[in-house]
């Protein structure tokens, strides 16, 4: 039953690829696929990447110039099997990466809760299936001992989207924090000159200083995204800077760390940190949007399915896939649909979890690991203490 379980869910989504291709490759043209295609064109072709360009698309590439680079062979590829392509990548890296971090059936389980949420964000076409995968990837390879791996990981994703950098907190645990630190600024050194082989560095600093503009330009907007800054403007009125509320959730997710530090060795701790770490890093950008939850959503299903069930986890686990299922699948009218999204009704089961979360992590509610199956902290992967770092 497990392995019908497992292989059913594969093939799901691998149709959800193909899926997604045949709506936004062959009969409609994805917008933000069109960015990214652009955006490498642009960069070979010596043109500004962060200027106006009507005629390839609407909007504005807003990524970092390695990100236009790596996108390349992406780029030069018909659309629609490019777009396969990148389907494929964001959907079976997730599926991958959970695969390796869960046993069997609670990885099933996740992703089983995770489904819908990915697939919206396929249909976007956007990073952000990469983006979480990448994520779990580098906390797995830090697990492992392999710290230039995990480094190249956090990198490469920083590049993709910066609030990944977040991830760092994850080397925290680990030994030979130092090196760890070494290699992260040389891998960031070496992706941000990654363009060189192909525009020469007067060019390359002009791209970042177009960058810059358009980022500082952003976020000198008020824009709250689908954030915690955006509930506290929305419930009690309050119209305060980003960075006070983004201060308070970051001193509140370290927390544990400071408190319980005699529980770094235990993998379940890491893990659900981990989980933690994953909602944060949306719950707490002004910048989040509907697509994007997919990455708290996958911190939502991993902990979920790694613990022991009970009234509160059960309660938000279905509120979550109801969220899904009521704002991002269009079963409602038209009007109770726009109010689900003015209310950003799909954030509210993870901003509950991660509250549960970190009352947990500092122990002040029970956690045990879910019982069926090999428990979470007797999982395949060992505590990396005993490992040599390389």
């Amino acid at each position: 039953m497990a392995d019908r379980a497992r292989r059913s869910l594969l093939a799901l989504y691998l149709a959800s690829a193909v899926f997604v291709t045949v709506q936004q490759g062959i009969f409609g043209r994805s917008n933000n696929f069109k960015v990214f295609r652009a955006a490498a064109t642009n960069l070979l072709a010596h043109r500004d990447l962060y200027a106006a360009h009507p005629d390839q698309h609407f909007d504005f590439y807003k990524y970092s110039p390695t990100f236009a680079l790596l996108f390349a062979p992406l780029a030069v590829l018909p659309f629609a099997p490019a777009l396969l392509i990148w389907s494929l990548l964001n959907a079976l890296l997730v599926w991958y990466a959970v695969r390796r971090l869960l046993p069997d059936r609670q990885a099933t389980l996740a992703l089983a809760i995770l489904y819908l949420d990915l697939l919206f964000s396929m249909q976007y076409t956007q990073s952000n299936g990469l983006v979480t995968a990448l994520i779990l990837l580098a906390f797995l390879a830090l697990e492992e001992g392999r710290q230039a791996r995990a480094a190249l990981l956090v990198g490469l994703d920083a590049f993709i989207k910066i609030f990944p950098l977040g991830a760092v907190t994850l080397a925290l645990f680990h030994p030979r924090r130092g090196r760890f630190a070494l290699l992260i600024a040389g891998v960031g050194v070496g992706l941000a000159l990654l363009p060189l082989v192909v525009i020469p560095p007067h060019e390359l600093v002009a791209q970042y200083r177009s960058w810059w503009t358009i980022e500082t330009a952003d976020a000198s907007r008020m824009n709250r995204g689908d954030s915690v800054m955006q509930y506290l403007h929305q419930w009690l009125g309050v119209d305060w800077p980003h960075w006070p509320v983004q201060f308070a959730g970051t001193l509140l997710l370290l927390a544990p760390l400071a408190l319980a530090r005699e529980r770094w060795s235990d993998r379940a701790f890491r893990l659900r940190f981990l989980c933690s770490l994953l909602v944060y890093l949306v719950l707490f950008n002004h910048q989040s949007e509907r697509a994007s939850f997919v990455i708290a959503y996958t911190g939502l299903a991993l902990w979920y399915a790694a613990s022991e069930p009970d009234p509160v986890r059960n309660a938000i686990a279905l509120a979550g896939v109801a969220a899904l299922v009521l704002q991002d699948v269009e079963v409602l009218p038209w009007e109770a649909h726009n109010a689900l999204g003015h209310y950003r009704v799909k954030g509210i089961p993870c901003l509950a979890a991660w509250i549960v979360m970190q009352t947990e992590l500092l122990g002040w509610r029970r956690w045990s690991p879910r019982s069926y199956g090999p428990e979470v902290g007797q999982a395949h992967v060992p505590p990396p203490e005993p490992l040599a770092s390389r």
